[in-house]
């Protein structure tokens, strides 16, 4: 889609202070934890009405698994591209989360894709970290993202992604530390890290209030719906052509409507909103 604008991804901060006096609906409770037990730093935040001793009990467990910073995303990702990130940044390297949107790193960081993709943790350190398959930044944006972390102390550490109940929505959790490579990331640290990071984010999502926008779609019409209900199959323009009765530049016009209307990149992308959208 060369000669297309691409739109900047709606980037907001928030931190402990927003989640002080939100009611918790019941509707919008933290699930049960697929381990079962309930972690107890979890136990700890939610029994603690004091904002500093709530602080001091994440800081803690954040220095006592072995890592400096935590860093917790809401992303909103559609496709392969971030439209829009919530940062609890309260556990932050100073400064980051700034740094992170100027230079738009949600665009280099490939533990964002990892995270998005895959439903195990990523021990990684900044010599390996754009050697993963899921890299796609340049030799430019990499070297601005390296020397951005290293300035803050964010050397290695652990990533994973949570679940969350809302439609093209992840929760990302990034623990770090200024030592300087993986070597000293074990099972152990990597479980760890899991439990406080889960811990956050089964205290911080039922708190909160939507900070990312809606990703608002109009119900398509009966047509529409046929056509999209086809691409998420994976069948092919001739193939949607015949099945609908239409020419194949017809069905490659409305392809190219649909796929600028849910500001999908490429085909793989509507295919992926297709079956978002239809729930099929």
């Amino acid at each position: 889609m060369s000669g297309t604008k691409k739109r900047r991804a709606v980037v907001v901060t928030f931190g402990d202070r927003q989640l002080e006096g939100r009611p918790i609906e019941a509707q919008n409770q933290a699930r049960p934890l697929a381990f079962g037990g309930e972690p107890a730093l979890l136990t700890d935040l939610g029994r603690c009405d004091d904002l500093s001793v709530r602080r001091n009990l994440t800081s803690a467990a954040i220095h006592k698994a072995g890592f400096d910073w935590l860093c917790y995303w809401l992303i909103q990702r559609v496709g392969e591209r971030v439209t829009a990130l919530a940062w609890f940044d309260t556990y932050s390297p100073p400064g980051w989360a700034e740094r992170f949107n100027r230079d738009s790193f949600f665009e280099t960081d490939p533990r964002i894709d990892f995270a998005c993709r895959f439903d195990w943790p990523l021990a990684w350190d900044l010599d390996s970290l754009f050697g993963l398959p899921a890299s796609r930044a340049s030799a430019a944006a990499a070297k601005r993202f390296v020397a951005g972390a290293i300035q803050v102390g964010a050397h290695s550490g652990v990533t994973f992604g949570l679940p969350t109940e809302r439609p093209f929505e992840h929760a990302i959790v990034t623990l770090s530390s200024a030592q300087p490579n993986r070597r000293w990331i074990t099972d152990a640290t990597i479980g760890e890290a899991y439990a406080i990071g889960v811990s956050l984010h089964s205290f911080i999502e039922p708190r909160i209030d939507r900070l990312l926008p809606e990703w608002e779609v109009s119900a398509p019409t009966e047509v529409q719906t046929s056509m999209l209900r086809c691409v998420a199959q994976g069948l092919s323009n001739r193939e949607i052509a015949e099945r609908m009765s239409m020419s194949v530049h017809t069905v490659a016009y409305h392809l190219r409507q649909l796929e600028k209307r849910f500001d999908a990149l490429n085909r793989v992308q509507l295919a992926y909103i297709a079956g978002r959208i239809l729930d099929d």
